[in-house]
């Protein structure tokens, strides 16, 4: 029995289909040796769907949602401009 997961892009919502070019963004912390500087990563990597489940993979629809990622990040360490809470 096989599992079927569904994806939809972290910036914009956009539910992955088969012809998309997605790609993943991994955050993470790194040792910082210069005081000021951020102790922050973003790593950009392609669709890879082994590895799309992880827990710290964030997923993107294509370049334009990738940069807007990027441009969060590069502003505030983050890409999510703040933490909304859903409901339902």
């Amino acid at each position: 029995m096989g599992w079927d997961v569904n994806y939809s892009c972290d910036i914009c919502g956009k539910p992955k289909r088969e012809a998309n070019h997605w790609w993943m963004v991994m955050l993470g912390d790194v040792p910082c040796f210069e005081q000021g500087q951020p102790a922050r990563r973003f790593t950009l990597l392609p669709w890879n769907a082994a590895e799309a489940a992880g827990p710290n993979i964030h997923h993107l629809c294509g370049e334009s949602c990738a940069m807007k990622a990027m441009e969060r990040f590069m502003s505030s360490g983050e890409i999510f401009p703040e933490k909304v809470t859903r409901v339902g």
